[in-house]
């Protein structure tokens, strides 16, 4: 039942002795020699290793359905290995560690040896080392972070200290975030390379010989710059020079007998090329990737050519050829840039949106297969919640690590730039939700067993809740709670308290609910859809939602709710007639006439908004010439610059109840919205419940729609700019039909030019009038403001056409037997634009829905119809609460990570979620001590790394930097962030806005 994508909607450094338990490493980097008076061409040999896209990422390992693309990873990685060995003079990258962990199990001892040798000696350098090579502009921080950390420890745990990366390898993903430049340049990387930019970026920056630049990736972080360099082309071999056997390039002949010798012909051709290259580079050093797609299954072939290319230019007066790694790269430019002081361009923002073409801009991937971008925030929900969880019990001496170990390699995957993106075949993203529904369901295998032992009286009580997770209660279906009895646990991932509303679907019917404090408050409400065009194989749904407040969870900490159906018929709420819906602090007007929303009341304002559901037409182009690009997964291209409303009136019913107010809009046959407003204190935002399919698209024209959510506020002027967070931290401004550092004609492509990627916000503010606006969503979506006083989020797509950008095929993916229904939430916050004020500040109140949304407590439901889990059989022998922290942390620092690590060890990462300026009292340097934190152990020890966790900070410190001259630009106010480590019996930790800090830590058990 798990590859239904809305169906699953609702769903190393070791011990402190060393962090790499291996002999020392010899240097580890050892380059060509290079020559000051010659072009010095480093030829880079890899093989770019998709994690899935056309095949699975089984498929693609093992070299299987070659029908659909002939390829097979583990033989690239067998042979490259062989061909390396041959000549130690032969250099490869090895980039994708989801493909190496498959191949390294595979391989004998003989083998392994073989390729940390080759790592040792510098033959192989391991670059990115992330579980997969993820996308830029879909993915949060967290996930990022994760799947970076999974694989750097892997390496560490297999190649060793030489195999620690150095250098960001993101060549393929499709535009460039400048959090994923901060990330690298936390992670301790010294720089990053990729391919694709936005063509009339490249074309200036080729006339500047502005091609490599110093990016500064954070505006609140200092030492946070990383040398960039931007391939001149692509990053294929240059064209007649692909030596693989799936290419049809020429090969070298030196044989001068031969009839076919062509050494001349080919050396001229090459430095031509070179030639011409190095025009656009400040210094005599270029990078040429020498690879391609899944290249390289028979590397011999390939090494054999470019060996008689390098020959060839031996006694070359102007070229040197050399093979080489992008760290012998970035030494030899940085060596020169150096020596003649030269000064490269200070970039501050961000490389999106990215068109190919003047017709072709990349912006619809921000939404493509909205179904598994939310699927992908669940499975993080639930991966934070169960390694935290995990961590308290391995310390009472229970380890159930290897639980997280699929969600964590499945995850990985999922970031990859061709799964998250939604631009993989149908199939391959079915595979995908696969993999995650294992996964999860592995991870709360133990979750129940782990909960029950934390809220035991006595430990030696024989009881246990089997709890499982409602996974399909986002289309209303979960079994568990059509019992009439069941048992409800509310575990709260974050470090304060807070009250979670929860929704959970069930028969009609009254409920009784036992809390901590005794008898819950309730209500029944219906749910937002039939859903009667699902397979009964997958399950029946229930007619109603059972809602109630989980109130003041603790951080960490966990809520038991005892649930009793006590009537089979419920009562009727009340609906009267009535427009004014909420609080008088926090609600909603709707309009009378067409029931469209039409005022917001929050944070003491009162602004008229309206909301509604527009769609463009897909463009239907056959994709020949840059005019006829077709809209497709890939590509936003509307075929007319201006959205079709849906609808001007909705039909309106609404309930409002002492919990929360709900309006539900039915738009038409295939859009249903409920907005609501729940009523408790802390509740400061309008929630959007939003349901939309099959899209109703023009099949005999092959025109799909592409479906957006628009909010206008009257009498707003945000001067055409808007704001986007970069990967769910720092926000970006954005300035409509305009970029930071070229020109480009916005006429061509109004709307799709300017989609930008939003991950967790977006936001408006008239400065003037000190009103911001800002709307925050439950997974990654495109989005703009295309007029002053508006927002729109792009929600569903459904298109008939092919794009041509390698995925062959249109988005438009069935299930059930129809087109593919997504649900989704979105989330309103009005409120001032000072940051001085007394109470949060508005940016404050968004930063913190945020994390509540990304991290929402983990509601698990266990049956309790047996005699051995009656109520007073339950309170008789467990607590209804338990609590994780013995203190609150302050409202800016957040845990980000407390996961079981090595031995006796857990890694936990803190970080200060507010950036400079945003409050005048949370946006500064914060200390928190970390003694006495954790209510079941004491830290005992704890020393920090980097933010991969795989290296001492300490280390990284005493390793000897780049530095690179930039030219003058002002660069934003940033925090200066020193390292001082840590005294034996030390917990006190300052963070400064922005920042990630990350330890590893050892504990004892709280007596």
């Amino acid at each position: 039942m798990f590859k239904h994508f809305l169906v699953l909607v609702v769903l190393f450094v070791g011990g402190f002795s060393s962090p790499i338990k291996r002999e020392e490493a010899p240097p580890c980097q050892l380059c060509h020699e290079t020559d000051p008076n010659k072009i010095n061409v480093h030829l880079i040999p890899h093989s770019h290793d998709d994690v899935g896209w056309k095949k699975t990422v089984d498929q693609y390992f093992y070299g299987s359905r070659s029908d659909i693309h002939k390829a097979g990873v583990r033989y690239i990685i067998s042979s490259t290995v062989e061909a390396l060995k041959n000549d130690p003079a032969r250099r490869f990258v090895q980039v994708e560690t989801a493909f190496f962990w498959k191949w390294w199990q595979q391989q004998s001892d003989i083998i392994k040896q073989d390729f940390i040798d080759l790592v040792n000696n510098g033959q192989i350098e391991i670059i990115n080392a992330a579980w997969s090579m993820n996308d830029e502009a879909a993915t949060n921080y967290q996930s990022t972070i994760d799947q970076f950390t999974y694989g750097l420890r892997t390496i560490n745990d297999t190649v060793g200290k030489c195999g620690t990366p150095r250098i960001g390898w993101q060549i393929d993903p499709f535009g460039h975030s400048r959090e994923q430049a901060s990330i690298f340049s936390q992670l301790g990387f010294d720089g990053v390379f990729f391919a694709r930019i936005d063509y009339n970026d490249r074309n200036k920056r080729k006339a500047d010989k502005n091609l490599e630049v110093v990016w500064q990736s954070s505006a609140n972080l200092a030492n946070s710059n990383i040398f960039t360099s931007i391939f001149v082309d692509h990053y294929h071999a240059p064209s007649g020079y692909c030596f693989d056997i799936e290419c049809g390039d020429e090969v070298l002949n030196d044989d001068v007998k031969s009839p076919d010798y062509n050494i001349p012909k080919k050396i001229d051709d090459f430095q031509k090329k070179m030639e011409s290259t190095a025009q656009y580079y400040q210094t005599n050093h270029l990078l040429v990737t020498m690879g391609g797609d899944f290249q390289y299954q028979s590397a011999e072939k390939n090494f054999i050519n470019m060996d008689k290319l390098i020959a060839a230019f031996k006694n070359n007066d102007k070229v040197n050829l050399l093979y080489s790694t992008p760290s012998c790269y970035i030494k030899a430019v940085n060596d020169e840039a150096t020596a003649k002081n030269l000064e490269f361009t200070l970039k501050t923002d961000d490389f999106f949106p990215y068109g190919s073409d003047s017709h072709t801009y990349w912006t619809g991937y921000f939404t493509s297969r909205p179904n598994s971008k939310r699927l992908e925030r669940v499975a993080n929900n639930v991966l934070q919640a169960s390694k935290q969880l995990t961590a308290f019990s391995k310390v009472n001496g229970n380890d159930y690590e290897q639980d997280l170990t699929v969600l964590k390699q499945a995850l990985g995957i999922i970031q990859h730039h061709d799964a998250i993106t939604g631009t993989a075949k149908e199939a391959v993203a079915n595979d995908y939700v696969r993999l995650l529904a294992k996964g999860i369901q592995n991870a709360e295998s133990s979750l129940g067993v782990i909960i029950t032992n934390l809220l035991k009286k006595e430990p030696s009580t024989d009881i246990n809740l089997n709890l499982e997770h409602c996974i399909l209660s986002n289309v209303s279906i979960c079994e568990v709670t059509k019992s009439d009895r069941f048992v409800v646990t509310v575990y709260n991932p974050l470090e304060r308290p807070l009250t979670h509303y929860v929704r959970l679907p069930v028969p009609d019917g009254s409920f009784k609910i036992t809390g901590p404090d005794g008898e819950v408050a309730t209500e029944l409400l219906d749910s937002i859809s039939s859903f009667s065009y699902i397979d009964k194989n997958t399950g029946v749904p229930s007619p109603k939602e059972l809602v109630f407040p989980a109130s003041d969870v603790p951080g960490l900490g966990v809520k038991l709710y005892y649930v009793e159906k006590t009537a089979s018929k419920s009562r009727l709420m009340k609906q009267k007639p009535q427009v004014k819906f909420g609080t008088d602090t926090t609600g909603f007007e709707i309009d009378e006439k067409t029931g469209l929303l039409k005022t917001v009341t929050m944070n003491g304002l009162t602004l008229e908004i309206t909301q509604q559901f527009f769609y463009y037409k897909g463009f239907n182009g056959d994709n020949k010439g840059d005019e006829n690009r077709a809209s497709g997964a890939y590509i936003f291209r509307p075929k007319e610059n201006e959205a079709t409303v849906v609808s001007d009136s909705v039909t309106v019913t609404s309930i409002s109840g002492s919990l929360v107010d709900e309006v539900r809009q039915q738009v038409n046959d295939w859009v249903t919205q409920i907005i609501r407003v729940y009523k408790g204190a802390n509740n400061n935002y309008i929630e959007f419940d939003w349901l939309i399919g099959p899209i109703e698209v023009d099949k005999d024209n092959g025109i799909g729609r592409e479906i957006i959510s628009r909010f206008t506020i009257k009498n707003f002027d945000n001067s055409e700019t808007f704001f986007t967070d970069s990967n769910g931290r720092e926000l970006i401004k954005r300035q409509l039909n305009k970029r930071s550092d070229y020109e480009y004609d916005p006429t061509l492509e109004p709307v799709s030019s300017n989609y930008y990627p939003v991950t967790s916000k977006i936001v408006i503010r008239d400065e003037a009038k000190k009103l911001e606006v800002a709307v925050l969503n439950d997974r990654a979506q495109g989005g703009s403001s295309l007029k002053n006083g508006t927002i729109e989020l792009m929600l569903h797509r459904r298109l008939l056409k092919d794009d041509a950008k390698g995925v062959e095929e249109p988005l438009d993916d069935e299930e059930f037997g129809q087109g593919v229904v997504a649900r989704g939430q979105l989330y309103l916050i009005i409120g001032s634009t000072d940051s001085n004020v007394e109470n949060k500040s508005t940016v404050a109140q968004e930063r913190e829905l945020a994390l509540k949304k990304l991290l929402s407590p983990l509601v698990l439901v266990g049956d309790a119809t047996s005699d051995d889990l009656s109520l007073d059989k339950v309170q008789g022998v467990l607590n209804f609460i338990f609590e994780g922290l013995k203190k609150t942390l302050p409202e800016n620092v957040h845990i980000l990570t407390l996961e079981p690590w090595k031995d006796n060890s857990f890694v936990l990462r803190l970080e200060h979620i507010l950036e400079n300026n945003e409050d005048v009292n949370l946006s500064q340097s914060v200390t928190v001590n970390l003694e006495n934190l954790f209510a079941t152990f004491n830290l005992t020890e704890i020393k920090e790394t980097t933010l991969g966790a795989n290296e001492w900070m300490e280390d990284f410190e005493a390793r000897e930097k780049y530095v690179w001259k930039t030219k003058s630009k002002k660069a934003d106010v940033m925090t200066k962030n020193s390292y001082v480590p840590l005294k034996s019996g030390e917990f006190e930790i300052t963070l400064n806005p922005m920042q990630i800090r990350t330890f590893i830590i050892k504990a004892s058990k709280t007596i």
